[in-house]
């Protein structure tokens, strides 16, 4: 048993959510959460805080070895909040530059100088970028209409909050994990991305914008799948 299951364990035995526990040592459930998937470890302090709220010593929390069956949420993937005000700037942007290309294309045409090649691949050219602003727009809208906690992770399921979508383990054939390179090579963000599911009936299942996923890269191989891939470029 590992230093984060023992918290989990002790924690379980005190009928405490991870919601109190972390208000009773004035930190957030995603700490707790991260604690008892072995994603951080609590300072010293902290430790003693824990073993006088779980009435037991250090030694019973650092080498203890009783067992809880738990069967709740393991881990709660959130929605990255810093992608709104770049959705909101790249719509803009984009609305801005698709009404100056149909301006331009409608000008260009009545131009007789110009051949009818030119005004047409003005046109295409035009049309690229209209479908640049309705995938961005798409996505915003996907966005906006997600809640803050995307996923819950469990042992044997993932729970797709969006619709209440319960995903069982052994239903799941593929799952991928990347990160945003993009946004990354631009030092827009840190650390965001998606994560892509396949089923065995060939469901595709689709969460976008999830914050800290390389953490929930780690709480997903301790899952019982066993065909779990990374997709990392």
């Amino acid at each position: 048993m590992t230093f984060g299951e023992r918290i989990r364990t002790n924690r379980i035995k005190n009928n405490m959510s991870q919601k109190q526990l972390a208000e009773l040592l004035n930190v957030t459930p995603q700490t707790i959460s991260k604690w008892e998937n072995d994603l951080s470890e609590p300072g010293f302090q902290m430790i003693t805080e824990m073993t006088n709220i779980f009435h037991i010593s250090h030694d019973e929390l650092f080498i203890g070895e009783t067992e809880v069956l738990y069967q709740g949420s393991i881990y709660i993937a959130k929605k990255d909040l810093r992608m709104k005000k770049y959705y909101d700037f790249f719509v803009g942007f984009l609305i801005f530059l698709s009404v100056a290309m149909i301006i331009t294309t409608t000008y260009i045409s009545t131009l007789e100088i110009l051949t009818w090649h030119f005004t047409l691949g003005f046109g295409l050219f035009t049309m690229f970028w209209l479908f640049l602003l309705f995938m961005t727009s798409r996505w915003r809208y996907i966005y906006l209409d997600s809640p803050n906690d995307l996923l819950d992770i469990y042992h044997d399921k993932v729970v797709i909050q969006k619709g209440n979508l319960t995903v069982e383990g052994i239903k799941i054939k593929n799952i991928y994990i990347k990160k945003y390179q993009f946004y990354t090579g631009i030092r827009v963000y840190e650390n965001n991305g998606f994560l892509k599911i396949l089923t065995t009936d060939n469901q595709m299942l689709v969460v976008r914008d999830i914050i800290d996923i390389e953490d929930l890269k780690k709480v997903i191989y301790k899952m019982k799948i066993k065909f779990i891939e990374e997709e990392t470029k």
